[in-house]
């Protein structure tokens, strides 16, 4: 009598492919969630940049007021009198509207949806131009809300360190009251005074 050879898979092979493959689905799903944050964090640091570069050209296009861009919040500033890009400005009125415009587009960041409402930006901005150590030395920083937690700076005491630039400061507490969702794009520049 001949005995037949089983051919195929028995059921406990298919179970444990099953398995396997729904492991390895899983651990892609993982990534791609991962992906999403860090592309959302870098469109994010992206517009920052984007941002505080637009403002220095502003500023350096109008050195001799330079002065008049300090602020702590750009984004919190209500529209000046004069809308500068409908009629002539004197400097610091140009300066006034520039900031206005700044925060404007940090907030809302360009884009409208079909009814008008803002749908670009950054995550709730704190927009400031803070005075260097020396004449003519500015701290431009953009502050936002992160997706995820991040460590707090190496030394909180060192004003070297960007991260600890008093922009945006407590503006993005998690429950527990740390400030681990900030995230800060800080460039210190130079703007020269054109007057002699």
């Amino acid at each position: 009598m001949k005995h037949r050879t089983a051919r195929g898979f028995t059921l406990v092979e298919v179970l444990i492919t099953v398995f396997v493959i729904g492991v390895g689905l899983l651990g892609m799903a993982g990534l791609q969630v991962i992906a999403k944050k860090t592309a959302y964090d870098a469109t994010q640091r992206t517009l920052a940049s984007q941002a505080v570069q637009d403002i220095l050209t502003r500023m350096r296009a109008n050195a001799g007021v330079a002065g008049a861009y300090l602020t702590d919040d750009a984004t919190a500033l209500e529209a000046p009198a004069t809308a500068c890009d409908s009629s002539d400005c004197d400097p610091t009125a140009l300066a006034a509207w520039d900031l206005y415009r700044w925060g404007r587009v940090l907030s809302e960041g360009g884009e409208v949806d079909d009814e008008g409402a803002a749908t670009g930006g950054l995550v709730t901005p704190t927009a400031c131009v803070l005075a260097g150590a020396t004449t003519g030395h500015y701290r431009i920083a953009v502050a936002w809300r992160g997706i995820t937690p991040l460590p707090p700076p190496e030394d909180a005491d060192d004003p070297s360190d960007p991260a600890n630039v008093a922009c945006g400061v407590d503006a993005y507490l998690d429950a527990e009251g740390i400030d681990d969702y900030r995230r800060v794009l800080v460039l210190d520049a130079f703007v020269a005074d054109p007057t002699p």
